[in-house]
């Protein structure tokens, strides 16, 4: 069995520093892994952390310190990729031992456990909120999958490869979806796909597999199909994800407010 908790949308800038003057994104975050901490004897032996971008709000290094300084409080193997507010610069200096793994300027990586593959992939466009599988991306994805056809694979990613029905989110979604499509069609490889961005839980289907966003850390967006939805976050508690892998996968939602008194039946 594989236990990976995911984690998303930090958007950490240093204190006393607030995204948007109101969210303090650095305490919401230690907030987050003190309830972590709080959850981990209820959960099993967890194997590593995915955070899936957004990591800082800004792109500077100083937030990424001060990221670090909060996840390690966990001493949980952890695993990174960009989301649209992040800098690969100021990511490379400060997570280069863990990510410079293809020498290239794209975060792109495979994480080996011990009965499944962690696949992280960047969908960075640099000055964009919107992302892209670049075609470098894409052939990453296919030869990691190409080199094996039974050990199954948990694909990570910032942008979601489908419509949330959330206008504003949906305007700076991703391309190169299609060609997403074709090779998980082709894989035969069990594959579950993970993403952020959305700040909300949506589980959805692409290529035949099954992919969700995580509810973030930092705030929450509300489910809004109107076209003239207002655009804006709210401070509603997040949440995080633990993907497991037990002859099949199972993708849990726990939240991050504290539990309610436990009634017995």
């Amino acid at each position: 069995m594989t236990r990976i908790i995911q984690l998303t949308d930090t958007h950490i800038v240093p204190p006393p520093k607030k995204v948007s003057e109101v969210l303090d994104t650095y305490s919401l975050f230690e907030q987050a892994i003190e309830k972590i901490k709080q959850d981990l004897p209820k959960l099993g032996q967890i194997d590593g952390i995915v955070v899936t971008g957004d990591i800082s709000d800004h792109g500077d290094v100083a937030s990424y310190e001060g990221f670090k300084q909060v996840i390690e409080r966990l001493a949980i193997p952890y695993h990174v990729i960009p989301g649209n507010h992040d800098l690969r610069s100021s990511m490379h200096q400060c997570f280069g031992e863990m990510i410079d793994v293809n020498q290239s300027e794209e975060i792109n990586w495979v994480a080996h456990f011990h009965d499944i593959d962690l696949v992280g992939l960047d969908t960075v466009i640099p000055g964009s909120g919107g992302g892209r599988l670049s075609p470098s991306t894409l052939q990453f994805l296919a030869s990691s999958l190409d080199k094996s056809s039974d050990r199954p694979a948990l694909i990570a990613m910032h942008h979601p490869p489908f419509e949330s029905g959330i206008q504003f989110m949906d305007a700076i979604g991703l391309e190169g979806v299609n060609e997403l499509h074709e090779i998980l069609t082709n894989t035969q490889r069990d594959v579950r796909i993970i993403c952020g961005h959305l700040h909300n839980s949506i589980v959805c289907s692409v290529g035949g597999k099954t992919v969700m966003s995580s509810p973030a850390t930092a705030s929450s967006f509300v489910t809004d199909h109107r076209q003239d939805a207002p655009v804006g976050f709210t401070q509603n508690t997040g949440g995080y994800m633990l993907h497991e892998w037990n002859n099949g996968f199972r993708s849990t939602y726990l939240s991050l407010a504290e539990s309610g008194q436990l009634f017995p039946f």
